[in-house]
């Protein structure tokens, strides 16, 4: 039996949520995000004795226990940590900005100034990590083995075409 494991990367809004729950049902996966993975911590105050947190080192810590499991797909921010992992197939998903920004507002439920501001931030953020972590940037195609753009595509569409790699790698 071949064991799977998943990193599916994306800037916010690109539909890595959307897309991780379809192929998580497809291929039996289990599926994991940052909220998940801070979720599962049991308690933050043992993890910061100094009053100050690492979020990139517990989350870290964390994917390395996830790691040890079988058939699992971590989506979003928390898998860009996985991309110097030659076990995970890595993926990276993006639209253009507009259609991130309209996506973030519809499934958040704000407006579209809101969404803007909140895409920015975390486009940021995410080139920060990569920066941070593997001295790259997020569209640097060296670090994924598949790139996919969600404009004009179903995320079931993006979905299927991502089973079709993977199906035809294994």
């Amino acid at each position: 039996m071949i064991s799977l494991k998943i990193a599916l990367c994306g800037y916010l809004g690109s539909g890595c949520t959307e897309v991780a729950e379809i192929l998580a049902s497809r291929f039996k996966l289990e599926n994991f995000n940052t909220s998940s993975i801070i979720r599962s911590i049991k308690d933050f105050e043992s993890l910061s004795k100094s009053g100050e947190i690492d979020f990139d080192v517990i989350i870290n810590t964390k994917l390395n226990e996830i790691l040890k499991r079988d058939n699992i797909i971590v989506e979003g921010r928390s898998a860009f940590l996985l991309l110097d992992r030659k076990d995970v197939i890595r993926i990276f998903l993006n639209a253009s900005l507009e259609d991130r920004i309209k996506h973030v507002a519809q499934r958040r439920g704000i407006p579209i100034a809101g969404a803007r501001d909140d895409v920015q931030r975390s486009d940021e953020e995410r080139n920060q990590l990569m920066q941070r972590v593997l001295e790259k940037t997020c569209l640097d195609v060296s670090s994924y083995d598949l790139s996919l753009k969600t404009n004009a595509k179903t995320f079931s569409k993006v979905a299927e075409d991502i089973a079709y790699f993977i199906e035809s790698t294994l």
